[in-house]
């Protein structure tokens, strides 16, 4: 699956989710225009890391915060505590880890091989400067 898709389903679900949460106990609030933030989160994630603890970047309007997939602990920036909280119970949830990890599993680098014709190596030859 292209990853690209993954994302999007995953910040589909993470606004849903917040939404539900934050109007668990007043849902009158559901169309209040503190909510529509939510909205319009992003997720960033680099497929090419090479780091052991893969992370995933939550954008919610200008503010941004780093979470790991493994455990949903928050790694820098900054948000409301409960929005924290919150995003960090989403990542603890099993079905959404593993959508994330699928992420940085089904990615390989494709590696470029310069073709050189028979014949022409020393003029295609690589310098080692």
């Amino acid at each position: 699956m292209d990853y690209r898709k993954i994302i999007d389903k995953v910040e589909h679900d993470l606004s849903h989710f917040l939404i539900d949460e934050l109007t668990k106990d007043d849902p009158t609030k559901r169309m209040s225009y503190d909510l529509y933030k939510y909205k319009g989160l992003s997720i960033l994630a680099d497929p090419r890391s090479k780091a052991h603890d893969k992370t995933i970047k939550v954008r919610i309007g200008v503010l941004e915060a780093e979470f790991k997939i493994s455990d949903g602990t928050k790694c820098s920036g900054s948000f409301a505590p409960h929005e924290e909280k919150l995003i960090s119970m989403w990542l603890g949830r099993s079905e959404n880890s593993a959508l994330l990890r699928r992420i940085f599993a089904d990615y390989t680098e494709k590696r470029e091989v310069p073709i050189v014709p028979f014949g022409l190596e020393d003029v295609f030859e690589e310098s080692s400067d």
